[in-house]
């Protein structure tokens, strides 16, 4: 059975561990020097480096001849460490002996003892965060004071579960994420002692895809080697790699650019029809307009992009077609329907409605057919100049807001009637629009005003925007021959909104 690339090509030296050279030449100097501390605790993001400095901790204060701190790699404990038979370095994952017993059993009874065979014990403790409060306060004691032949070393993802009391016993390492760049370098190593050619533009989108994670990245790695040939390209890697590519992305952002809503939406659709985690795409989306907002603020590109240089390039143009405020709306508008993919029958939807309205189409004043079947109205005789009364008699121009002067005497039944009549014009003439008058129910008629309810507060908030109200507004007043307008309602504040009422006037309370 062949080992994961991880495993085969796990560094065997300090400096073969790729990034946390902060780490690595403080615990070199302390090797050296022989002052390596009694208890270290180690904290980053997975896949960084950490359990790999632990074991070569253990591996280095038991070497029989080490140079310069690092382990000789040749002596009887080096060869008996590599083939993982130490008897006296333990690794104990905390997520399968979280109980006080498992504590009490596995590491405060045996570090009494002196060590089997080498001079140190070394007690590797992974996911310590997950072990419960009295493990904890067991193991308190014996941190605070080990015996001298035992080194504890604590690691963690989430160094916010640990107690206090234990961090402050212990030396404490950040490790930080790895670098595009190092993580490139790294796969560079490994193809190149398994003799295989792999374009970089897929060692970078490997990397991107990794987000700091060397493990995940050789995993990654793996796959594509698995495949069995000696040149790998983009063809072959998308067989292996998640679909959200950075190239795919930029292909919608520059649709969104160029104000094509058409090609943004079928983009988004094709993605769906994949059967891959849209949610994924939806956060590429935001995170590489995020990087467009932070490039027009001045940050370089390095530091941004971490990819190959034809999406550079792609990058580069697209920040000069997403202004700063561009880059901001879209933000916020993905932001805002990120919110609504969950709960959503149709996911893309909240998606659709950002890209229309992000393109302008919602912004195109609204022309009926009949309205362009009609002839040019005759130009306006000229205005004489009259006396004050009568420019006060002119009458303002018609909004959207609701004249209490005016009642309906249309019944909601009547409504309903010619109710696909409007949702078949604005359909016609509507980018937007039509998706959400789909998704709601009619209510009720009061004076001139529709009341529409909705499921999600984002159709309520869409349909009351003034432009939406104006639109539908001449729709009903074309179909109806009454000046009406609608007005949305979120049904859960609404029902919220009742039972206030209800407690008001008899009292009591939400049980």
């Amino acid at each position: 059975m062949s080992q994961a690339l991880y495993r085969t090509y796990r560094p065997s030296t300090f400096a073969e561990v790729i990034s946390q050279d902060h780490i690595k030449r403080t615990i070199l100097n302390q090797l050296q020097q022989g002052k390596v501390a009694h208890a270290y605790v180690f904290t980053g993001p997975r896949g960084v480096g950490k359990t790999t400095i632990a074991r070569l901790i253990a591996k280095s204060v038991n070497c029989i001849h080490p140079k310069k701190g690092e382990p000789c790699g040749n002596c009887e404990a080096c060869e008996e460490f590599s083939r993982g038979s130490m008897i006296d370095v333990f690794e104990i994952d905390a997520a399968s002996h979280t109980d006080v017993e498992n504590v009490r059993e596995n590491i405060i009874k045996s570090v009494r003892f002196a060590p089997n065979k080498w001079k140190y014990k070394v007690y590797i403790i992974d996911e310590v965060h997950m072990l419960s409060t009295s493990s904890f306060n067991a193991l308190l004691k014996t941190l605070e004071e080990p015996p001298a032949h035992v080194i504890f070393i604590l690691a963690t993802t989430e160094i916010h579960k640990v107690p206090q009391t234990i961090i402050s016993r212990c030396q404490r390492f950040d490790f930080r994420r790895v670098t595009s760049a190092e993580m490139v370098a790294r796969l560079e190593t490994i193809t190149k002692a398994e003799k295989i050619k792999v374009d970089k533009e897929v060692l970078h989108e490997i990397a991107r895809h990794a987000e700091g994670c060397v493990r995940d990245a050789e995993s990654l790695l793996g796959q594509l080697l698995a495949l069995g040939e000696k040149e790998i390209g983009w063809e072959e890697a998308s067989l292996v790699l998640p679909s959200t590519t950075q190239s795919f992305v930029l292909d919608f952002l520059d649709a969104l650019a160029q104000k094509n809503a058409l090609r943004a939406i079928e983009l988004c659709n094709q993605y769906i029809e994949q059967g891959v985690d849209f949610p994924a795409f939806l956060d590429e989306v935001i995170d590489l307009l995020r990087q467009v907002l932070l490039a027009h603020m001045g940050q370089s590109q390095a530091d941004l992009v971490d990819s190959g240089e034809s999406v550079k390039e792609r990058f580069d143009a697209l920040v000069t077609a997403l202004g700063t405020q561009e880059a901001m709306t879209a933000i916020e508008a993905f932001l805002t329907a990120r919110r609504y993919l969950k709960t959503e029958k149709i996911p893309q939807l909240p998606v659709e409605l950002a890209i229309v309205r992000l393109c302008g189409e919602g912004e195109r004043e609204y022309v009926s057919k009949k309205e362009l079947e009609k002839k040019d109205p005759p130009s306006a005789p000229p205005v004489s100049k009259g006396s004050k009364e009568e420019e006060k008699e002119e009458s303002p121009a018609p909004t959207s807001k609701s004249s209490s002067s005016f009642i309906s005497k249309l019944s909601l039944d009547e409504i309903k009637v010619k109710w696909d009549r409007v949702f078949e014009e604005l359909k016609a003439s509507h980018g937007s629009l039509p998706l959400v008058i789909q998704s709601g129910s009619l209510e009720k008629v009061e004076g001139n005003e529709i009341e529409m309810s909705f499921d999600y507060a984002f159709y309520a908030e869409t349909l009351n925007q003034e432009k939406n109200r104006r639109v539908l507004g001449d729709i009903l007043k074309q179909i109806y021959g009454e000046p009406l307008f609608v007005r949305g309602v979120y049904r859960q504040a609404q029902a919220e909104e009742t039972a206030s009422q209800l407690l008001e006037e008899f009292g009591g309370a939400v049980v």
